[in-house]
C-alpha cells in the first residue's frame, strides 16, 4: 500500500485534544489517533446518509439519538439535494 505524507497545523487547543484521544484510545501515534477518526467518520457519513437512519447511544439504559449537524450535507448528497 503506498502512502503519502500530509502535514497539519494544529492549535495548541486542538494539539491538547488529539493527545487526549492519543491516550484515551492506546493510539501508539498521533497519526495513528487521525487514521482512526477518518474511519470513524466514514462509518458515521455512511449510516446517516439514509433519511430515516439515526445514530443512537445507550448509557446507563437509558438511549438518546446522536445529531450531527456537520452531516447535513451527506444526508442531502444522498437524498439527491
Amino acid at each position: 500500500m503506498a502512502k503519502n505524507r500530509l502535514q497539519f497545523d494544529f492549535s495548541d487547543e486542538a494539539l491538547e485534544q488529539l493527545d487526549e484521544l492519543k491516550d484515551a484510545t492506546g493510539a501508539p501515534t498521533r497519526a495513528e489517533v487521525i487514521r482512526q477518526a477518518l474511519r470513524m467518520l466514514q462509518w458515521t457519513v455512511e449510516q446517516v446518509r439514509d433519511e430515516d437512519a439515526v445514530v443512537i447511544v445507550e448509557k446507563n439504559g437509558r438511549q438518546r439519538e446522536v445529531i450531527f449537524p456537520f452531516l447535513s450535507s451527506a444526508k442531502a448528497t444522498a437524498n439527491g439535494r
